[in-house]
């Protein structure tokens, strides 16, 4: 595979302007934490997005004891899904969304553990647990689900196989599917392809599963001098591909996919912090959960030179790599919203201003 020169972030747009031009401040709402260590604290997990179809936009947050459901822009605390907290420090909780439905999954045991089921329906007068899966999850750390076709993909308790769940009657879910991998760290679903992170091999897998009962492995790709690979998003025409890589001075790398059987790596990044934790594309523009990097934006309209374009900072006094800081950030709401979430249990409510002119 072709490998370009590491695109060093002092190249890139950074500073004030920058990041005031593309990222403007709506607001923050702190949710309680734990304390981990001497002086870490954690409560604070991934954040989705959810648009009512009266057009009233909420954010869904992984907090200490479960998920928040935020209305934006006003910040008030409409709902609560109480979720397991034990066997876990970091309270690692996932959720994803289709329809007016949330899943949900935490590598805790305990109350409601498992793979949760939500009506957000009724919002804001109340949100409701359906349903509680258990058949081969347990604990979880990751799941997707495939808006094309409403299967959920969902890690095993062990973080070495994947759980296809229908949920075509969300309320009655049931699996149709599973298969084993030597590690996984995190997937993304879509048109029957799955894309997976496979953590410490280090290397991602494509695999085709139309055929639930049976996915086939299209392609295994062994990444250069890697790190612990532990995230994964194509880009909206499925042409590229990024990884994220969760150790220090790994950086993030962009992949052309558009032919499965010579994926080709064509760009890198580094943020000032050296180190990433997830990312989700959304047009040209990749968006980061970067640690205490906070929420970055990058532009990969020419995927071989990948140019951050703004940046909001949760942790400014704090800019060295470690598990700290922004652990999730979406792509904008159809009003135009990003939101980040803090481990030290922070959600963080942006406008993200695009200048595509």
């Amino acid at each position: 595979m072709r490998r370009l020169p590491l695109l060093l972030a002092s190249l890139f747009l950074l500073g004030p302007f920058a990041n005031a031009q593309n990222l403007e401040l709506v607001d923050t709402l702190q949710f309680p934490t734990t304390l981990v260590g001497e002086d870490n604290r954690t409560g604070g997990s991934d954040v989705w997005g959810y648009t009512a179809p009266d057009g009233t936009e909420y954010a869904l947050m992984g907090v200490l004891d479960g998920f928040a459901v935020v209305q934006i822009p006003s910040m008030e605390v409409v709902a609560h899904i109480a979720g397991p907290e034990e066997d876990d420090t970091w309270y690692h909780r996932d959720v994803v969304v289709r329809g007016h439905y949330a899943y949900t999954v935490s590598e805790n045991l305990g109350t409601n553990e498992g793979l949760q089921i939500i009506d957000l329906s009724g919002l804001p007068e109340s949100v409701e647990l359906v349903a509680v899966h258990t058949e081969g999850i347990v604990s979880s750390h990751n799941l997707d689900v495939d808006r094309e076709t409403g299967y959920l993909y969902v890690l095993n308790s062990a973080n070495s196989g994947i759980v296809i769940v229908d949920v075509s009657d969300p309320e009655n879910p049931h699996n149709v599917g599973s298969f084993e991998l030597p590690d996984v760290h995190d997937i993304h679903a879509r048109g029957d392809v799955l894309y997976v992170a496979e953590g410490r091999n280090p290397t991602f897998s494509v695999w085709d599963v139309s055929d639930k009962s049976n996915p086939e492995m299209l392609v295994r790709v062994p990444i250069p001098d890697g790190g612990y690979v532990h995230n994964i998003w194509p880009s909206d025409d499925d042409n590229y591909l990024i990884t994220t890589e969760e150790t220090t001075d790994k950086t993030v790398k962009v992949w052309d996919i558009s032919d499965p059987k010579n994926i080709e790596l064509v760009g890198e990044w580094l943020g000032e912090n050296r180190l990433a934790h997830n990312v989700h594309i959304q047009g040209r523009y990749a968006f980061f959960a970067h640690y205490t990097g906070g929420i970055i934006v990058v532009d990969i309209s020419d995927p071989a030179h990948p140019v951050q374009v703004a940046q909001y900072d949760t942790t400014p006094d704090d800019d060295e790599p470690g598990f700290r800081g922004t652990w999730g950030a979406t792509v904008p709401s159809p009003g135009g919203y990003v939101y980040g979430s803090d481990i030290s249990g922070q959600l963080t409510v942006l406008k993200f201003n695009a200048d595509d002119t």
